[in-house]
């Protein structure tokens, strides 16, 4: 197996650091920390099975050891990375976490049963839901894809797919829906961002503009107000996702071993 690469220093520089603490002076250093490490690890930039060396951190954000090993332990808790004891409980060692095909399979079935009935009540009570939005949210996706294909951009941009999914969920107005998507919506921007990657790797351009395409139609049933329609199409986007994910995870692990 390959071994998987360290935080490089453009993802975990001072300057993202410094960024987070002009906007909230009084954040504390470790939960800075924190936030820069989920955001590299949501974002992929830290790649599933990276090891976090507590001290190699410290020295490319220019802090001390201690609110480094603060956020790990923190995204340790929450499942984004995975602990490890080494030597008899005497030393740790700690890696981004990975999902493997179950967990995947789960998560997107959670995504269906939420987002499927979040697009049937906004078409449903469509008054209510801010079409022009959830339209830049889709054109703001074509546009990433756009960028990634024709060579412009390094990797594809996933959270435009994101912000319209909890735009629709948001716009159901239903607490407990809303509850739920949000108790798991780490692990599901995880999961848009991991298959875009996958699709993006496999340039299937074919691919990700029907993804493009799906999301007009979503968009279009919620306008129209067909819920019936609306359900079906989220639930046909989502499906596809969920096959594109799994179908291009296993090739890409496939691609490693070689």
């Amino acid at each position: 197996m390959n071994e998987r690469k360290e935080p490089d220093l453009v993802t975990l520089s001072p300057a993202r650091l410094q960024q987070i603490q002009q906007e909230n002076p009084f954040v504390r250093i470790s939960d800075a920390v924190y936030d820069i490490l989920e955001e590299a690890i949501l974002s992929s930039r830290l790649e599933a099975g990276s090891k976090l060396k507590i001290n190699t951190i410290a020295e490319q954000l220019g802090v001390s050891g201690t609110p480094v090993r603060e956020a790990i332990e923190r995204l340790s808790s929450r499942g984004l990375v995975v602990e490890q004891v080494v030597d008899g409980k005497k030393y740790k060692s700690y890696h981004v976490f990975d999902i493997d095909d179950t967990d995947i399979a789960e998560l997107f079935m959670a995504r269906k049963a939420i987002d499927g009935i979040a697009a049937y009540i906004c078409a449903e009570k469509n008054w209510r839901v801010d079409i022009e939005q959830l339209e830049r949210h889709a054109a703001g996706f074509r546009s990433a894809m756009h960028e990634y294909v024709v060579g412009r951009a390094g990797w594809l941009d996933a959270a435009s797919d994101r912000a319209l999914h909890v735009e629709i969920v948001n716009a159901a107005q239903n607490k407990y829906l809303s509850e739920m998507y949000h108790s798991i919506d780490k692990k599901l921007n995880y999961l848009s961002v991991r298959t875009c990657e996958y699709l993006a790797a496999a340039r299937k351009r074919d691919d990700l503009l029907r993804i493009c395409s799906q999301h007009d139609a979503i968009i279009n049933a919620i306008r129209m107000g067909f819920p019936q329609l609306a359900r079906q199409v989220m639930d046909e986007h989502v499906d596809f996702c969920e096959a594109n994910c799994l179908n291009y995870r296993s090739i890409s692990r496939l691609n490693e071993k070689k």
